[in-house]
């Protein structure tokens, strides 16, 4: 290995112990909030949405 390999090595090992627990926090923050919103909306009562009107176009209306 070359100086120049070594430190972008020991470069890369930094940014990973200064960032990683960062990282690691957030993700478990958006994994909890993800997790809240889904059982949210697993507990929330269904709203009764009306049923589509059909309509069929008569023979003579057609174009």
């Amino acid at each position: 290995m070359s100086l120049i390999d070594l430190v972008t090595l020991l470069a890369v090992l930094t940014a990973l112990r200064v960032f990683l627990p960062d990282v690691r926090t957030g993700m478990r923050r958006l994994l909890r909030a993800a997790a809240r919103l889904g059982v949210a909306e697993l507990l929330q009562t269904p709203t009764q949405h009306p049923a589509p009107e059909v309509t069929t176009a008569s023979p003579d209306t057609e174009r």
